[in-house]
C-alpha cells in the first residue's frame, strides 16, 4: 500500500473502484483528513485520456457547495495522478436505506439537499451523470453530501451507463456491479442519447423513490431487463407501497421520473422547491388536525352552556311578567284563603 503522496500521509485504504484506489490520508501541511483517489495507470499514463480527464477535474474543483464533497487538489507524485477530496464522515445513503423506507420528511430533506447540490453544479455547466445512493454520503449531522461531481465518466458507475447506452450485452460480465448503477439510469441514457441536467433529476427521482419505499422502482434481473424497465415499465406511486408516504409526494416523484425529459422538472432548483413545499405541508398538517379535534371537543360544551342560561332567564322574565299583570287577582285570592 502507498505510504505517502506528496505532502499527504496515507492512513488506510477505504475503497476501490473505476477511479482506482481510494485512501484516507492526512494533509501534513494543513493538518486535516482528506480522501485521495489515485487514478488508474490507464488514465495517468495515456496522454490523450489525461487531456480529456483534467478539464473535468478542474471544473469539479471549482464547485463549492455544502452538499458537495469538495475537490481540493489535482496532484501528481512519482507517476501517480491523484485527486484530493474533502473527507466526508458518515454512511452511504444506500446503507442508510438498507432496504427499508425512511421517514418521509427525512427522505424529503435528503432529496432536497441533493437537488440543491445539483442546481449549483448545473449552473456551472456540470452534469453528474451517476446520481445514486452509493454516491451520496449522509454525515453524522444528517446532511447529504454528493461525491464524484463531474467525474462520472471516470467512475465504474459512469462507465456502466456509457456501456449500456452503446450495447446492453456488453454488461453481461460483472452484471452485479452494473445492476447497482443501471437501476438509476435515465431513459435517455439507456437509449444512447446525450445526457443533460434532466438526467440527474431522473436519477434523483429514483433515489427518492427508494428512500420512500425501501425498494427500487426498476429491478430487472439482468442488465437488458433492467434497461427495458427503465425505458418502459410503469412506476406505481410510492404511497401505494408505503402508506406513510403523503400523496403530495406521489406527484413530485412522478414528475421527476417522467420518461420524456421535457416533462420533468425544468431544473433541480424547482424540484428542491417542490420538495420543501411538501415538507411544509406535512409540518402544518398535524396542527390543522389538532385544531379541528379541539374545536370538535369544545364545541358541544359551549353549545350546552350557551342555551341553558338564556332559556332560564326567559322563563324567569315570563313568570315575573305574568305575576305583574295578574297581581290584583292574586291579591284577591290570597284574601279569600287567608283568615
Amino acid at each position: 500500500m502507498l505510504e505517502q503522496l506528496g505532502h499527504y500521509k496515507i492512513l488506510d485504504r477505504i475503497g476501490s473502484g473505476g477511479m482506482g484506489d481510494v485512501y484516507r490520508a492526512r494533509d501534513t501541511r494543513l493538518g486535516r483528513t482528506v480522501a485521495i483517489k489515485v487514478m488508474p495507470a490507464a488514465v495517468a499514463e495515456d496522454p490523450e485520456r489525461r487531456e480529456r480527464f483534467l478539464p473535468d477535474a478542474r471544473a469539479a474543483a471549482a464547485l463549492s457547495h455544502p452538499n458537495i464533497a469538495a475537490l481540493y487538489e489535482i496532484g501528481e507524485d512519482d507517476g501517480h495522478l491523484f485527486l484530493v477530496f474533502e473527507f466526508v464522515p458518515g454512511e452511504p445513503l444506500s446503507k442508510v436505506i438498507g432496504g427499508r423506507p425512511l421517514n418521509p420528511r427525512r427522505a424529503i430533506q435528503f432529496a432536497a439537499q441533493v437537488a440543491d447540490a445539483l442546481a449549483d453544479a448545473h449552473a456551472a455547466g456540470i452534469v453528474h451523470r451517476d446520481i445514486k445512493p452509493d454516491n451520496i454520503v449522509i454525515t453524522p449531522k444528517g446532511n447529504a453530501k454528493v461525491l464524484d461531481f463531474g467525474l462520472a465518466l471516470w467512475t465504474a458507475g459512469g462507465a456502466a451507463r456509457e456501456q449500456a447506452a452503446q450495447a446492453v450485452t456488453t454488461l453481461a460480465t460483472g452484471a452485479g456491479s452494473a445492476l447497482g448503477t443501471l437501476a438509476y439510469m435515465s431513459p435517455e441514457q439507456a437509449r444512447g442519447e446525450a445526457p443533460d441536467e434532466r438526467t440527474d433529476i431522473f436519477s434523483l427521482g429514483v433515489a427518492l423513490y427508494e428512500m420512500l419505499t425501501g425498494t427500487r422502482p426498476f429491478q430487472g434481473a439482468t442488465p437488458a431487463a433492467l434497461v427495458f424497465e427503465v425505458v418502459q415499465k410503469p412506476v406505481p406511486p410510492p404511497s401505494t407501497i408505503n402508506r406513510e408516504v403523503p400523496r403530495d409526494l406521489d406527484a413530485v416523484v412522478a414528475r421527476a421520473l417522467e420518461r420524456d425529459p421535457a416533462a420533468r422538472f425544468d431544473s433541480a432548483a424547482t424540484l428542491a422547491a417542490e420538495l420543501r413545499a411538501v415538507e411544509h405541508a406535512i409540518q402544518d398538517r398535524p396542527e390543522r388536525i389538532d385544531t379541528a379535534v379541539a374545536a370538535a371537543v369544545t364545541r358541544p360544551r359551549a353549545s350546552r352552556t350557551g342555551w341553558i342560561l338564556p332559556a332560564v332567564a326567559l322563563v324567569l322574565i315570563a313568570a315575573l311578567t305574568a305575576l305583574w299583570y295578574e297581581r290584583d287577582a292574586i291579591a284577591a285570592l290570597l284574601r279569600d284563603v287567608m283568615p
